[in-house]
């Protein structure tokens, strides 16, 4: 090992010296700037190219497939013209689940007969979708004062329209891509006088009644949430359109002073009654994910990064 090492050491020691012989090259001559300029310019695109390029190639490949950003906050409130929301809960991402290819299966055999639905849940895998379990017991208490409560039992009783109305927001990490962070919509009920669901919530905050109140065609079980600020209610898999929404109860629960109000489904199995299904469908996000690749694969990690 030694006499190969000895050799090796030999072998560059001879041509050290011998390379001015062989390749002469007068001392101190400016040497061309093609020579110079272009060597050196080859060598840093080198550089560059294996540097960069796999940052452009992930760019690429990213922008081309798409990314899916699903929410990771679900908030849902229900108002009573303009008073004080009855009900508002939020849910984060442990109660958001990823659709599995079972439930995708399952979807898919629900609407099989129904070719329009069909158009609409092709366009998506079962991956872009995820279901928000939103509990149906209100995350705070109903903050109403004892005038103004009196003035929603009369208007209830009185000639005057209301409006109840159920909204949603989902907020998107914009780490994960977009441009737009809430997304949002509402479905509204005019309550016209006479509708009986007036006098059952008149009932109810008068103290004559425990009993829920049905309220028809309120909840939208399906929800498509594309990449700017509406998230509106597939209307493709709501038989009817807005009469296809779900049925749900209301029910105001006291104790002591506090009051809170419940939402349910109506008419379903008990264990599932208090759970408030969302299944949201998720578009695929390309635009900026693209812009943003290319400026990180061309310009490089921010000054701040390094440090």
């Amino acid at each position: 090992m030694s006499n190969v090492c000895g050799h090796s050491l030999k072998s560059t020691i001879v041509i050290i010296f011998h390379f001015p012989t062989k390749y002469p090259q007068p001392k101190g001559q400016k040497k061309k700037k093609i020579v110079k300029y272009g060597m050196g310019g080859l060598i840093i695109f080198f550089l560059i190219c294996i540097i960069w390029f796999p940052l452009l190639f992930i760019s690429l490949v990213r922008s081309v497939v798409g990314v899916v950003n699903h929410p990771i906050d679900v908030t849902v409130t229900v108002k009573l013209g303009g008073y004080e929301p009855l009900f508002t809960m939020s849910v984060q991402q442990q109660y958001i689940k990823p659709f599995s290819e079972d439930e995708y299966d399952q979807l898919a055999k629900e609407f099989e007969d129904n070719a329009v639905a069909m158009q609409f849940i092709i366009l998506y895998s079962y991956e872009d979708i995820v279901t928000a379990m939103i509990e149906g017991s209100s995350g705070s208490v109903w903050r109403i004062s004892p005038p103004s409560r009196q003035e929603v039992i009369k208007e209830l009783l009185g000639p005057v329209d209301l409006t109840l109305r159920l909204s949603w927001n989902f907020q998107r990490d914009l780490g994960k891509g977009g441009t737009v962070e809430h997304a949002f919509d509402k479905h509204s009920i005019d309550l016209e006088p006479g509708n009986p669901v007036r006098a059952d919530l008149a009932s109810l905050l008068v103290g004559n009644r425990t009993e829920p109140v049905l309220v028809p065609s309120m909840f939208p079980k399906y929800i498509r949430a594309p990449n700017g600020a509406e998230a509106k209610p597939v209307g493709q898999l709501h038989e009817g359109n807005e009469a296809g929404y779900m049925d749900i109860t209301l029910s105001l629960n006291s104790s002591g002073n506090q009051e809170w109000w419940d939402i349910a489904i109506a008419n379903c199995y008990s264990s599932e009654c208090g759970v408030l299904p969302m299944v949201i469908f998720s578009d695929k996000y390309h635009g900026a994910v693209c812009v943003r690749g290319l400026r990180a694969a061309l310009c490089g990690p921010h000054s701040q990064a390094l440090h």
